[in-house]
């Protein structure tokens, strides 16, 4: 089975999520989910395409309390995370780019590049 890595923006209302291939590096898909049950549906239904959990690893950013209702559906589904803090992010983001865009979009592809990286 193929490896992947997946990169979560956290924001109040929805996440942004990006999924990249361990294999070719390149991004398989992006797209957006709600932040309450029906969206983390969405996202494990994606997940459940991929692999099994064993073979997903799973990064977002430390954002408080934003994100506690994903780590506890994510928990029970059996999926592995590790949370990222949002300067790490930053940083890293500065070291693979100059450019200066920031947009939740661009940065859980930083978030699912930094999480293979590790």
């Amino acid at each position: 089975m193929s490896m992947y890595f997946v990169g979560i923006d956290i924001s109040k209302y929805k996440h942004d999520c990006c999924i990249i291939s361990a294999a070719d590096q390149k991004v398989v898909s992006k797209f957006t989910f709600k932040n309450d049950k029906a969206g983390f549906e969405e996202l494990l239904t994606v997940l459940n395409s991929l692999s099994n959990p064993e073979d997903i690893k799973i990064g977002f950013e430390s954002t408080a309390h934003y994100a506690l209702n994903l780590e506890l559906f994510l928990e029970n589904a059996h999926h592995s995370f590790m949370e990222v803090n949002p300067v790490l992010i930053k940083e890293y983001k500065k070291s693979t780019t100059l450019r200066r865009t920031k947009t939740d979009s661009v940065d859980c592809e930083s978030i699912g590049s930094l999480v293979n990286d590790c």
